[in-house]
């Protein structure tokens, strides 16, 4: 059977196309400064067949292109509309703030800090109460592991590897602005954090870190002006803290102090419920935000032993993923011990693009142009194009979905380790990969 003139034109078009793709694939990954490095690629159409494949079935650290599997994992789990509980108690004449895994709590749309607890301050002016005692955090949804033991030590303290319980605030971050470093001048963000600095002045920067109480200690050499966003130490007293300033402000008297207890009993007279999880996970994904990854993640089952299992079940019959392509060790890919290959995240972004399931995965992922990871790159493609980005020391990913200009998608994961060049060499060489593969 002869073809006509026009369906031939059109074969021959998308045969062409076929061939040149690897090609503009391969320059790509010759760039000499990561000539010596690991790339893992896998271009998938609409049908499942492999376009481009390089690595795809090896197990590599995929950065923050882990977070695509907690996601999937958190919305099977729980539903695009859950919102998370923060509960308010009475225990006699303590209060207690008891975490539900809110990771936005006094977080980026908190623009008035004694806001954050006007729920609660008006259920205790309602009961006439003018004075507490103690104010109490109870973590105990989540168990006591609040660092993922496979993260690497030199993150720890940073705004981006903050300690992960069940009661957040603030990101589990405080600003710090220091001045005159002859005579040093600290301000924190919020305000009720203590600081106290020791420091010289000289060329470099200073180290800071929180103590047990969640107080900052600043150290070494800086110059005239420092400023940094860092960790505390203990999150659940960090929101008690938090409330017990609050509550200072709005005149309700607080006779004790700020403390955590696992334990405690009480009558719930409140809640401050978060905004649903599919606002959550714009900024999980979008902005690649490490703490909701982690704390998304543990809420499904409140350890991380039992959320690893529990995502393990649901990738292998849901999404019909093998156990062998993965190994996943913390909710946000900031371990280099997190591995999966890149065929199992072309197969996922096929999951997440099935018609019944696109709507909400193309609102959630990030876009070129807007908020987020992709904000300055593959701009052209913004209409087309929503995808996930990774970057940790000798890493970087991306992954995405691309629609076509004449109908279709492309699938794609293009991921590279073990390099030591500029990660802005790694980005540009990745996004002439994905230029190449959206030209469909």
């Amino acid at each position: 059977m002869q073809l006509p003139l026009k369906s031939f034109l059109s074969l021959s078009l998308i045969l062409a196309g076929c061939a040149t793709l690897p090609m503009a694939i391969d320059r790509a990954a010759a760039a000499p400064e990561l000539r010596n490095a690991i790339w893992g690629i896998d271009v998938r159409d609409d049908s499942g067949r492999v376009l481009y494949a390089r690595n795809a079935h090896t197990l590599l650290m995929p950065a923050s292109n882990r977070k695509l599997f907690a996601a999937a994992t958190a919305i099977s789990c729980f539903g695009l509309d859950h919102r998370f509980a923060t509960e308010l108690l009475l225990d006699g004449n303590n209060v207690v703030v008891r975490g539900g895994g809110d990771p936005s709590l006094g977080g980026r749309w908190a623009f008035d800090r004694d806001a954050v607890f006007a729920t609660f301050v008006d259920t205790l002016r309602a009961r006439g109460i003018q004075a507490v005692d103690d104010v109490i955090a109870d973590p105990s949804m989540f168990d006591r592991s609040t660092i993922p033991g496979s993260w690497k030590s030199g993150n720890l303290g940073t705004d981006y590897a903050t300690p992960v319980d069940a009661l957040a605030y603030n990101e589990n971050v405080v600003g710090v602005v220091i001045d005159d470093c002859q005579h040093p001048l600290v301000t924190t963000d919020p305000i009720f954090v203590p600081a106290s600095a020791h420091v010289v002045c000289g060329a470099g920067e200073p180290s800071i870190h929180s103590d047990p109480n969640n107080a900052l200690v600043i150290e070494g050499v800086m110059q005239p002006h420092f400023d940094a966003l860092v960790s505390i130490a203990d999150p659940a007293l960090y929101a008690a803290q938090a409330f017990r300033d609050s509550l200072r402000h709005l005149g309700i008297e607080v006779r004790g102090v700020a403390r955590v207890s696992m334990t405690l009993q009480g009558e719930r007279i409140a809640i401050i419920e978060s905004p649903p999880l599919s606002l959550l996970l714009t900024v999980m994904l979008k902005n690649s935000q490490n703490l909701y990854a982690e704390m998304l993640f543990k809420s499904t089952t409140g350890t991380y032993a039992g959320a690893e299992d529990l995502e393990r079940s649901f990738l292998a019959s849901e999404v019909h993923i093998d156990g062998g392509d993965f190994r996943f060790v913390d909710g946000s890919g900031l371990a280099p011990d997190d591995l999966v290959t890149p065929a199992a995240i072309v197969t996922l972004l096929r999951w997440m693009n099935a018609p019944q399931r696109r709507g909400v995965f193309w609102s959630v992922l990030a876009m070129p142009g807007e908020e987020g990871t992709l904000r300055r790159r593959l701009l052209p493609l913004a209409a087309r194009l929503r995808g996930k980005t990774g970057t940790i020391a000798g890493v970087n990913a991306c992954s995405g979905i691309l629609a076509g200009t004449h109908g279709g998608f492309r699938y794609f994961s293009i991921v590279i380790n073990h390099h030591i060049a500029e990660s802005s060499i790694a980005t540009h060489a990745i996004d002439t990969m994905v230029e190449a593969i959206a030209d469909f």
